[in-house]
């Protein structure tokens, strides 16, 4: 696709989201949220798995079929990255909005088990989201999970899209990657440290809250002294999911400042390429890589309940 086309694909998706994002998104205020800690079981190693809801809704899931699993990026678990300080939950927004909210932390990750017989790369982070999903379907009695991939953590989601087609209601894919790689060595191990110069998130990372930055860091270090390598495997080669054998509907999402040419093109390729009947490519305006914990994160939030909500 040209530059001059792509660019103006992307401006009518902006354009899109501007007419759906009501402010403040569909949320139920007043409730209570309530938080509970899982564990399941994947060839031996514990995989972790933390849910939050909203009083009042646990008798429908079964009909409705919203419960949603939410899959973390290459260095920060669930926690830091799905629940990390008050006004700044994406596991709160969905559960006020009547979800019934999983996430887990990948083997390696936060309070999940550590294995020796890979380094959590996409296609084994895969097998623990399946693990993961067949806890939640046995534990609230539905056939199908909607599945949220975040950065990386999209590789994951979507491997296990395409193998388990049966299990999967709808997928979400944020800051997907595709043909894309970046050149870098092979890591010396299969953990790295974290600190507090990688937790502390950037001026220009986004439109963050110089507050909010500094406890998620405090969160972030206390539950990933140290992160898989697996992660830096996976951007040093093309992805491993294939449009093709994507049939679940699909949103692709992203921020309009994580929109470099070379990005935009390898994921609009890759959209074009979803067999899904159902897909969605939405460009949130204003918002970058971390567009769920920005201050206009209420547009992301409307535009993915806007996906979810659909029958």
């Amino acid at each position: 696709m040209a530059r001059g086309s792509m660019m103006g694909f992307a401006s009518t998706l902006a354009v899109f989201v501007l007419a759906i994002a009501a402010p403040g998104g569909a949320r139920a205020n007043g409730r209570v949220i309530k938080s509970h800690e899982h564990e399941a079981e994947r060839a031996g190693i514990k995989i972790a798995i933390y849910e939050k809801w909203a009083t009042g809704e646990e008798t429908k899931w079964r009909n409705n079929g919203k419960v949603i699993l939410l899959v973390h990026g290459a260095t920060w678990s669930s926690r830091c990255t799905f629940d990390p300080v008050a006004n700044f939950s994406l596991m709160d927004t969905l559960a006020e909005a009547g979800y019934d909210v999983f996430a887990l932390d990948l083997h390696g990750y936060g309070k999940s088990g550590k294995s020796e017989r890979d380094w959590t790369e996409s296609p084994s982070a895969a097998e623990d989201i399946d693990a993961a999903v067949d806890y939640i379907r046995a534990f609230r009695w539905v056939e199908k999970v909607h599945v949220f991939g975040y950065q990386w953590g999209a590789q994951a989601a979507g491997i296990f899209g395409m193998k388990k087609p049966n299990k999967i209601g709808k997928l979400v894919l944020f800051g997907m990657r595709h043909t894309t790689i970046e050149r870098s060595g092979e890591p010396a191990g299969p953990f790295r440290l974290n600190g507090a110069s990688n937790a502390m998130m950037k001026p220009d990372d986004g439109d963050l809250d110089p507050e909010f930055v500094r406890r998620r860091s405090q969160v972030c270090l206390a539950a990933d002294p140290q992160s898989p390598n697996g992660a830096l495997r996976d951007l040093a080669r093309a992805s491993f999911v294939d449009p093709l054998k994507l049939r679940a509907p699909t949103l692709m999402i992203m921020g309009d400042k994580d929109m470099e040419p070379a990005v935009l093109e390898d994921r609009i390729g890759f959209f074009k390429n979803l067999v899904a009947k159902n897909k969605w490519f939405i460009v949130v305006p204003g918002l970058g890589k971390f567009a769920p914990v920005e201050r206009g994160r209420a547009k992301f939030e409307a535009s993915l309940l806007a996906f979810l909500d659909l029958p």
